[in-house]
Formats: structure tokens, C-alpha cells, sequence
């Protein structure tokens, strides 16, 4: 797998405008929330997926939801906020708790941070099928949106 930047995602926004809608850092929730996060989940969230969260806040890409935080509670809040997800998740015992969703597809397509596999504070990510097969999907959250974007063009 190919190793993405931050600059190559902000490139493949660039070329897709009309799939991609992202907030913007005026939209994003602060340091705080992160932090409080990173403390609920007991695990750092991956470099990567911060740089997103404080550049673009959240959004979707071709109508799927990128999870994000909503800087609400997360046992009270709803939809794509990660924690609550996480949270709902670990409740219903879908995932294993090292399998942080990130974004679902209505395909019943699963993408998720494999923290058993946390290395240089960031997380491959995997996809998990409708069959119930897991996949190797991105190194990291870069690699995952450049690679999102490019399905839906």
C-alpha cells in the first residue's frame, strides 16, 4: 500500500469538490474534545485522523459519512460522532474494542482502525465486508480518504 500525505488528500479535494463536503477548521471542535476522546476511548486517536478533525471538522465523501466528533456527550449524542459510535458498538459487542469505526457504507461495508496494529501513532485501517471478511484497506486516514474519494468518482 501506498503511503498518502496531507497534501495529497487536500488535492484529491481539489479535483472532487463535487463528492467531497468537509467542514473547515472553523467548524471543528477544539483540543478539549480530543482530548476528552482520546480519554473515553482509552487509546490516542491516530495523527492522521486529528489532522482531519482539526482541518476539516467532518463530513461526507459521495454521501457516506466520515465519523467525526460532534463536541457534544458522547453517551447522549447521535449519528456519526467516532465515540458514540465506538461506544454503541462495544454495547452491542459487533466489534472487538482494538476496532475504532470510522465510516459505514449502506453497502453494509464496515471501515474501522485496527489498533492492534497502532505503530508511530497511526492505525492501518481495515474493511469489513457484508460476508463477514476482513480486508486490509489503508495504511492510515490519508490513505483512507484519498481512497474514498477516488471510489466515488
Amino acid at each position: 500500500m501506498n503511503k498518502s500525505s496531507a497534501d495529497d488528500v487536500e488535492r484529491m479535494i481539489s479535483s472532487h469538490s463535487s463528492i467531497v463536503e468537509f467542514g473547515s477548521p472553523s467548524n471543528a471542535v477544539g483540543e478539549e474534545w480530543i482530548a476528552n476522546a482520546e480519554a473515553v476511548l482509552n487509546r490516542p486517536l491516530p495523527n492522521s485522523y486529528k489532522w482531519f478533525l482539526r482541518t476539516h471538522a467532518g463530513g461526507d465523501v459521495g454521501g457516506e459519512e466520515i465519523y467525526s466528533l460532534y463536541g457534544m456527550p458522547f453517551e447522549s449524542v447521535n449519528g456519526g460522532d467516532i465515540v458514540f459510535q465506538h461506544l454503541a458498538n462495544r454495547k452491542a459487542v459487533l466489534l472487538d474494542d482494538l476496532k475504532l469505526v470510522v465510516s459505514e457504507t449502506d453497502f453494509g461495508e464496515v471501515f474501522f482502525f485496527d489498533y492492534g496494529q497502532i505503530k508511530d501513532d497511526e492505525c492501518p485501517i481495515y474493511l469489513r465486508l457484508p460476508s463477514g471478511e476482513f480486508q486490509a484497506y489503508a495504511v492510515d486516514f490519508y490513505d483512507f480518504l484519498c481512497k474514498r474519494i477516488a471510489a466515488h468518482v
